[in-house]
């Protein structure tokens, strides 16, 4: 796999716009979660990076995200996996359905939000 800062390098030579920073979060094969982060030097990448965090940590951009898959499943009609994969998520953190935890802050205020 590439590092977060080859895909940051790759998107720009594609000619799209620059890559002021990216957060790049996978599973490896010993089932631990990894992160990659990567941002322009200075007060512009900082910033992109800060605003990442923001929307991922308190401004509900998981939501963004399932929606989005939710609507690219019904278009791929693998609304089960969807479903199952909802189902796998909520037993992760032993909640409710997901749609039931919406209301709920994405970071507990007792837990912290760097541990996974």
């Amino acid at each position: 796999m590439d590092s977060a800062s080859e895909k940051s390098q790759d998107l720009q030579a594609d000619g799209s716009e620059e890559v002021l920073a990216n957060l790049l979060i996978w599973i490896d094969k010993l089932g631990s979660v990894q992160y990659n982060m990567d941002w322009k030097e200075g007060e512009e990448g900082i910033l992109a990076l800060s605003q990442i965090f923001y929307e991922v940590c308190v401004n509900g951009y998981g939501d963004v995200i399932l929606s989005k898959m939710k609507e690219q499943c019904v278009l791929n009609n693998t609304e089960l996996e969807f479903e199952s994969f909802l189902k796998l998520v909520n037993q992760s953190g032993n909640e409710a359905p997901y749609e039931e935890t919406k209301s709920k802050p994405v970071v507990s205020p007792d837990k912290s939000a760097y541990t996974i």
